[in-house]
């Protein structure tokens, strides 16, 4: 079968564009209070570069002056070229400061420690011409001016980098409001876009799950049969409408049969019958009966006739469950001792798996592990089927989530292993022994096909010859498992 493109109204695309809206929204969000936050810290961050600039400014002219000393003491080579290095560094630092006259106190200084390096710098060429010049006298006095010049120059460093400090803490304080403030805004738009869109999806999954629900109900009902139960409304769109569409019309095609069948029991039994009790205790009987036996082919030509107008409306999921219903009822109206195939079984199981999966809205998982060399050989019919329905009912239909159903098949020591297992509540000694010698409630053991596990133990021994050929017993990590055991040379 084709793939069709997606509704307008699917389901499908119902949750895609939940899933895209919700990881947008919250993606925007996120990225939103990254970016926000980035832009305070950065703030923050360049609140004390002034307190930085001017504290590598001081260690510079330290390194200046203290290279100076060395190079007037000893006038060697490496010490003046330590000197000139130190010097380039003191003036790529000044170069930072303001050197345009404005009205700020902190800018005003910074010009003035500007104008007060540059006659230092020139105090301390001078100082260096005259002592290559050996002028004693006028070193001395340049120098004093180097000395003084430096002194004063560190004073306006220190007080411009106390009243910069002072700024900047204020400053610092107000970012740091701003920062918690942002912090705690961003935290709660955060968890109210979480909580609306947790709401959006419950609301929208409800849209979605209720008709489901209410489509259910009808289905037990009417499996349970209450052909009169009221007909599902449901006006959605998508794929659940058509379903409940097709379901709809099943019914009042099967209520339009029983109707048909007690006017024609009643027009045979007036026909048939002169006596007034007998004829009603005749119509009684009949009608119990034709009402029990409906005819197979009606309601496989129903379902058909419903698959049919799924797949033409598109409707794919309703199409292959409908198939899958008409499969399952067809194989199970075979007579109870017809043999059939391993194959043929597990085929059927698939059905009815795929059956509970929708009604249960998929709350369990199915898994297979089958040799395939050993589907060809014969067994009873109807005999797989009710053993996992067996584990629904008793095992993990209880279960909110996490239910697991597991069929494998495999040969050991000349015999065909068939295990059924699930991993449910799990089965108690006591149980096993009452299973085990037939002591059984047929009431507990009975699954909704109608087939009892103690029908199906009996029909399994009476078919194989022999009492070893099942097995029902605690699973090796919880649940339940039950085997049959087949042994391969047998011919039937």
């Amino acid at each position: 079968m084709t793939n069709k493109p997606l509704r307008r109204h699917s389901i499908q695309l119902k949750l895609i564009s939940i899933f895209v809206i919700v990881c947008g929204v919250l993606f925007a969000v996120n990225i939103y209070i990254y970016a926000d936050l980035n832009k305070t810290i950065k703030k923050i961050d360049s609140v004390y570069s002034n307190n930085i600039l001017l504290n590598n400014l001081s260690d510079r002219l330290d390194d200046v002056q203290n290279n100076l000393y060395q190079y007037l003491k000893r006038k060697e080579s490496p010490l003046m070229e330590e000197f000139y290095v130190s010097q380039t560094a003191y003036e790529n630092v000044v170069a930072e400061l303001n050197h345009t006259t404005v009205g700020d106190e902190s800018l005003v200084m910074e010009k003035n420690i500007v104008g007060m390096s540059d006659t230092y710098i020139n105090y301390v060429e001078s100082a260096l011409r005259y002592k290559r010049g050996n002028n004693v006298d006028l070193y001395s006095a340049e120098y004093e001016k180097v000395v003084n010049m430096y002194n004063y120059i560190k004073s306006n460093v220190d007080s411009l980098n106390t009243v910069v400090f002072k700024q900047n803490s204020g400053d610092y304080k107000i970012l740091r409001q701003s920062l918690d403030y942002t912090i705690m805004l961003s935290a709660v738009f955060l968890v109210l876009t979480v909580i609306l869109a947790f709401a959006w999806v419950i609301l929208v999954t409800r849209g979605i799950t209720k008709p489901l629900v209410t489509l259910s109900k009808t289905a037990d009902a009417v499996a349970n049969g209450d052909m009169n139960i009221d007909l599902p409304i449901i006006s959605s769109n998508d794929e659940v409408g058509t379903l409940s569409l097709a379901f709809n019309k099943m019914l009042v095609s099967i209520r339009s049969y029983i109707e048909e069948t007690k006017e024609n029991l009643l027009r045979e039994g007036k026909m048939k019958e002169n006596e007034l009790i007998m004829k009603n205790d005749l119509k009684e009987a009949e009608l119990k009966y034709l009402q029990a036996q409906i005819n197979p082919h009606f309601l496989f030509n129903t379902l058909n006739a419903g698959a049919q107008l799924s797949m033409m409306e598109g409707a794919e999921k309703t199409y292959v469950f409908i198939e899958n219903m008409a499969d399952f009822f067809r194989y199970n109206v075979r007579k109870i001792d017809k043999d059939t195939t391993i194959k043929e079984e597990l085929e059927i199981t698939d059905n009815y798996i795929y059956i509970m999966n929708v009604r249960f809205s998929g709350q369990f998982s199915y898994e297979k592990t089958i040799d395939n060399r050993l589907v060809n050989f014969s067994m009873p019919s109807m005999i797989l089927q009710p053993l996992v329905e067996n584990s629904i009912n008793h095992g993990i239909r209880e279960m909110e989530e996490g239910g697991k159903i597991c069929v494998k098949l495999y040969s050991e020591n000349d015999s065909i292993m068939l295990v059924v297992s699930d991993n449910g509540k799990g089965i108690t000694d006591d149980e096993i022994e009452k299973i085990m010698e037939g002591k059984e409630q047929e009431d507990n053991s009975k699954n909704s096909s109608g087939i009892g596990l103690q029908n199906v133990i009996s029909r399994l021994r009476g078919y194989y010859g022999s009492d070893d050929v099942f097995t029902i017993r605690q699973g090796s990590v919880g649940g339940t498992e039950s085997v049959i055991k087949i042994p391969m040379n047998l011919e039937k």
